[in-house]
């Protein structure tokens, strides 16, 4: 079934109605057998604010990255309608922590998928260009495609080599919290980077990870909690392994 790219006229009253009457910042609704996932801009409290941030500020950074990186060839969900709050976005299929986490299908799959993800962030720095905080429960696959979500921290001052650096040992370690171990997935998620790395970015993450061997000592109180507990610390020491090799 072809992506929808225009919304028709019901559709847009349909979306226009669940942005009017629904609470959650993240909801879908289904339309001629898609699924439609509608993003609203957050409202937060005062103390929420001063933790969070701008919402406005964040979702219009969102927003408008969208537009910016379909432009440029990356591979972003399509938007199908948009408002003053509010934008709505055709499915990109399950994420790559579902897959992992939940998905029955082939092994090659998941492989694949990562591989992909690995090649794709490559390509996109190789633009100049920097996702922010890339995470496997914020990259889908579908149809054999990867597709990068969740850009509320794009910004101009990140695409640089520095912040090219930063999405490669966030993604890493994403996959580490979810993992918790060595694993083909994140072997091919890392081999599919590199085999695109377009400046060396490898090698600076693994100055960077050298640098930050205290993180991975001081915390390692908390990664002594028990299974299924501390799951981000406990990914610390396995990213620096992977990217220093001890």
């Amino acid at each position: 079934m072809p992506e929808i790219q225009t919304p028709d006229a019901e559709l847009l009253a349909r979306i226009i109605s669940r942005v009017a009457t629904t609470d959650k910042r993240v909801s879908q609704m289904q339309h001629d057998g898609q699924t439609i996932w509608i993003k609203k801009q957050e409202r937060l409290s005062l103390r929420m604010r001063l933790q969070k941030g701008d919402a406005r500020a964040a979702f219009l950074a969102e927003r408008d990255a969208l537009h910016l990186l379909r432009k440029a060839g990356v591979p972003v969900p399509v938007i199908v309608a948009e408002g003053e709050d509010y934008f709505a976005t055709a499915d990109c299929g399950p994420s790559l922590k579902w897959l992992l986490l939940d998905y029955d299908g082939a092994s090659i799959s998941h492989l694949d998928a990562y591989a992909a993800a690995g090649k794709q962030l490559a390509l996109m720095h190789k633009q100049q260009l920097s996702h922010g905080r890339p995470s496997v429960k914020d990259i889908c696959w579908k149809d054999g495609r990867i597709t990068f979500l969740d850009f509320e921290r794009f910004h101009e001052k990140r695409n640089t080599p520095k912040g090219h650096m930063q999405d490669l040992v966030i993604l890493v370690f994403s996959a580490y919290a979810v993992t918790g171990r060595d694993c083909p997935e994140v072997e091919a998620l890392i081999k599919g980077y590199r085999a695109h790395d377009p400046a060396d970015v490898w090698q600076a993450a693994i100055i960077w990870c050298n640098r930050m061997r205290w993180v991975d000592y001081l915390t390692k109180p908390v990664q002594w909690r028990r299974a299924g507990k501390a799951n981000d610390f406990k990914a610390i020491p396995l990213t620096i392994r992977a990217f220093t090799g001890r």
